[in-house]
């Protein structure tokens, strides 16, 4: 078994460590080592009854120990993801066992794949994305480092999302579109049109 931190005690990393207690009962895969988070007041204590293990730049953790970096803030989570990088941890993908993927799908290291996603044929996903629940990424779909799909969201096919990008509850697009860097498109909006770097985009 995997011995792994969950890096981030917030809504994000509870729901992590519940997906990882979902595939144990599946098969033997992970120990969950506890939490490191930076917060004062999640130094000490326990989250979702593991161990809180305090920041993260000062936990002891064993060697070639894996992490998950459950943060939901997409520029913070790629800092934090460096930072554990340097730390010498393993980035963990963590995909639920309701999620389909497709055979030549490639998720990218730290990336996570929630309860009942779909993830189709050619696509292609970087380093740290989040694929929330209930999330629907058409084919050969290519989505940058740092993306964030929220429950709901449907991609459809050949589009492409640039580093960082954000697509809120219920959001998504028509067929090849592109979602620019850092680029957030807002709940329930589906965008018609390309969508530039550092562009919001919300239904008012």
């Amino acid at each position: 078994m995997k011995q792994i931190v969950i890096v981030g005690a917030g809504g994000l990393g509870r729901e992590i460590a519940w997906v990882m207690e979902r595939i144990q009962q599946i098969r033997p895969a992970y120990e969950i080592l506890g939490f490191c988070d930076d917060a004062p007041a999640l130094q000490a204590g326990t989250c979702s009854n593991y161990p809180l293990l305090g920041k993260l730049a000062d936990a002891t953790l064993p060697s070639g120990a894996s992490f998950f970096c459950a943060i939901g803030n997409n520029k913070i989570r790629k800092a934090v993801f460096a930072q554990a990088m340097e730390k010498g941890l393993v980035p963990e993908t963590i995909v639920d066992p309701t999620a389909v993927i497709a055979p030549d799908v490639k998720l990218g290291a730290g990336s996570y794949v929630g309860i009942g996603s779909v993830v189709s044929v050619g696509a292609k996903l970087g380093l740290g994305t989040i694929v929330n629940h209930h999330v629907c990424i058409g084919h050969d779909v290519q989505a940058d480092d740092w993306c964030q799909f929220s429950p709901g969201v449907c991609i459809s096919g050949e589009c492409t999302v640039g580093e960082g990008a954000l697509v809120g509850t219920l959001g998504g697009t028509i067929q090849q579109r592109a979602i620019g860097a850092w680029a957030t498109i807002g709940a329930g909006l589906v965008t018609l049109r390309d969508i530039p770097d550092g562009t919001t985009r919300v239904r008012l």
